[in-house]
């Protein structure tokens, strides 16, 4: 298994915080929480609040993993029409009837240990996507993921949204490995002033040179084993390193709301219409699907005006 931190860059940054968590294999196949699996779902909990970002070892077991790859490698045969491309990294969508979705959210136990990583006490799944870094190809800029900067919500300790990927294969600097700036979700940084804009067509034209291209002095790179997980904090700066291999490497990203009860309406007239959820006609109960896992909104639907740029400075007040 690949060392999930690289120690000469966390001298100085939450050194004792950003730690591996370390676990036995398989947990996310394991019918019971166990003590064990408590303790590390705890002390992720402690790193995602204070660092942003936490990471669950054996995420999924081996047998799970090489089912995803084969049902990922069965979807990228298919049309992707509505998949997100940009040059370092491509989404294709998942829907929640998806066989990887279902395969991801069907276990209680990983359901459980996912709560507990992010304190969460109504989690709710928002969205997935499989995200692909192609072989030979340049990092993946310094970016955040958080789509409502202009919210009274985004300046709240806890984490409003919530990433969390899970890897197909063994990762590290030199096939794409995710990268990420410890705190950045709860003040900024020098960095934050020269970003441009997360998704936009300038980020994409962004020369290798760019500030938001380079590495960092106190970035810490994941590199997560196959069937890891990286759970991160939608507001946390990330990108990846260049994937200088010869191979694909994919992850699954799953979106979740931690407290879906004390989210704004506005919020959640939102992201309740988000495309990846239920549609009326639809009936999850009748495939298996948790309804638990789904949010609901009774209230008139708004889409709120995406705000993807951070402030230059800012700081949590709560």
């Amino acid at each position: 298994m690949v060392n999930v931190l690289k120690a000469n860059r966390l001298v100085g940054l939450h050194s004792k915080r950003a730690t591996s968590i370390v676990s036995d294999n398989g947990a996310g196949a394991n019918p019971q929480l166990g003590d064990s699996l408590i303790v590390r779902a705890e002390s992720s909990r402690a790193n995602l609040e204070l660092d942003g970002f936490a990471q669950l070892k054996g995420f999924l077991d081996p047998e799970e993993t090489s089912k995803v790859r084969t049902l990922v490698d069965e979807t990228l045969k298919l049309p992707h029409e509505t998949a997100c491309a940009r040059p370092n990294n491509m989404l294709v969508p998942l829907r929640w009837n998806d066989p990887i979705v279902q395969l991801l959210l069907r276990s209680e136990s990983r359901i459980r240990e996912l709560s507990r990583a992010m304190g969460a006490d109504d989690l709710k799944w928002i969205s997935g996507y499989i995200s692909i870094k192609e072989a030979r190809s340049p990092a993946l800029w310094w970016h955040s993921d958080w789509w409502c900067w202009d919210h009274a919500i985004s300046f709240r300790r806890e984490a409003a949204q919530v990433a969390v990927l899970t890897y197909l294969d063994d990762t590290s600097e030199v096939n794409g490995a995710l990268r990420v700036l410890p705190g950045s979700h709860h003040a900024s940084t020098a960095i934050h002033a020269v970003l441009p804009e997360a998704h936009s067509r300038s980020a994409e034209e962004l020369d290798s040179d760019h500030e938001a291209m380079k590495d960092l002095p106190d970035e810490v790179t994941l590199g997560l084993g196959s069937g890891d997980a990286a759970v991160i904090d939608y507001r946390l700066l990330h990108g990846t390193h260049p994937n200088s291999s010869q191979a694909r490497r994919d992850c699954i990203l799953l979106s979740f709301t931690p407290s879906w009860r004390r989210l704004p309406d506005d919020l959640k007239s939102h992201l309740v219409q988000h495309p990846a959820l239920p549609y009326e006609t639809e009936h999850p109960e009748e495939a298996g699907f948790n309804p638990g896992l789904l949010p609901t909104f009774d209230g008139p639907r708004r889409s709120l005006t995406l705000s993807r740029n951070a402030p230059a400075q800012f700081e949590m007040s709560e």
